[in-house]
């Protein structure tokens, strides 16, 4: 009796492991013009991968994780990788892994993430030893793809004893349920984590945990322009605030924009609201160009549609009525998408 009540609380905390098979897990290159060019090879066929000519191994390199219940086929996907395919500075590699990233968060994804993990990190330090310069190597994951980052990060400089550590991670409101409190990404996962909050305390991460995290419009529910939500999860009223942090960085990446996220720093959302910011610190930018040599909490505020940055503007509170199309609903403006 003891056994099965401890199997069973194990299983409800999400520690059993399940029967993943992590050879559905693939790699998919985008070389445009459109996100219809792409080839695909299976994680153990990376050799295939760095040989094709349509990968530049001169240039930086993402690789971008997507969440939970998605796939190829999602809006954010898409999204990403147009914004990517605008850049003619480089490469774009998704991880494909939706049959992994389905059913129950509990039961299946959370697990197969926890397996999954430390077989990539052993694929990617095989593509570093044959060509893939780490040095030029950015992972950018968002939600549960954030804290698969995270894990590949640990595994890496596990792995290797810290003579290799990953150069930079970007986590787009990673997840909070069954990673918070635990084992999370965090600063030490590479040598620079950014992370953008979006909908803190609900499917977001609801501290700090990366070197630099921002917090757009406080970080919480709700995002200006997105509906007011029905509490119907995982439908697309209640995820709206937390696919803005890939809208916000898909449109860092794209040269389309002019105006940046600039962004201060700051203890805390009150203070950001009373203009009281720590002194001595320059604006910085949220994004794709965010320096890595900051650390610490900064600020900002977005308008409620694209485009959402509002440059040196959106570093001095104003009132959320007045933001650009803060009434209107994101679906207003994008394609309704059917996962987060």
């Amino acid at each position: 009796m003891h056994k099965a009540i401890k199997n069973k609380s194990r299983l409800l905390c999400g520690l059993k492991n399940s029967k993943a098979d992590l050879t559905t897990a693939k790699f998919i290159l985008y070389y445009g013009p459109t996100v219809a060019d792409s080839d695909i090879y299976d994680l153990t066929d990376f050799q295939s991968l760095l040989e094709d000519e349509h990968l530049d191994l001169g240039k930086n390199t993402v690789l971008y994780l997507h969440g939970y219940l998605e796939d190829p086929d999602v809006e954010s996907i898409h999204v990403i990788a147009e914004a990517y395919l605008e850049r003619k500075d480089t490469n774009l590699i998704v991880l494909d892994w939706g049959e992994l990233a389905d059913g129950n968060y509990m039961f299946d994804a959370f697990p197969n993430l926890k397996q999954l993990g430390p077989e990539l990190a052993k694929v990617l330090l095989k593509m570093f030893d044959h060509g893939l310069d780490i040095e030029k190597f950015h992972i950018v994951g968002h939600s549960m793809g954030g804290q698969l980052a995270g894990v590949l990060g640990r595994e890496i400089t596990k792995r290797t004893k810290g003579v290799r550590k990953l150069k930079r991670i970007s986590a787009l409101d990673p997840a909070f349920p069954l990673f918070y409190p635990g084992t999370h990404l965090s600063a030490s996962d590479a040598e620079f984590v950014d992370v953008i909050h979006t909908d803190a305390w609900l499917y977001g991460a609801p501290t700090s945990t990366g070197t630099a995290d921002f917090w757009p419009n406080g970080g919480y529910s709700l995002q200006p322009g997105c509906p007011k939500r029905n509490y119907k999860m995982l439908s697309d009223n209640d995820l709206s605030s937390h696919r803005r942090s890939w809208w916000f960085w898909a449109e860092s990446v794209s040269d389309r924009y002019p105006i940046g996220f600039d962004a201060v720093p700051a203890k805390k959302w009150s203070d950001f609201k009373q203009n009281k910011i720590v002194e001595n610190c320059p604006p910085v930018v949220m994004g794709h160009h965010c320096p890595t040599t900051i650390h610490g909490d900064f600020y900002l505020q977005t308008n409620g549609h694209t485009p959402f940055a509002r440059g040196k503007e959106g570093t001095v509170y104003v009132d959320p009525k007045d933001l650009l199309g803060n009434t209107r609903s994101i679906t207003c403006d994008c394609p309704s998408e059917k996962t987060n």
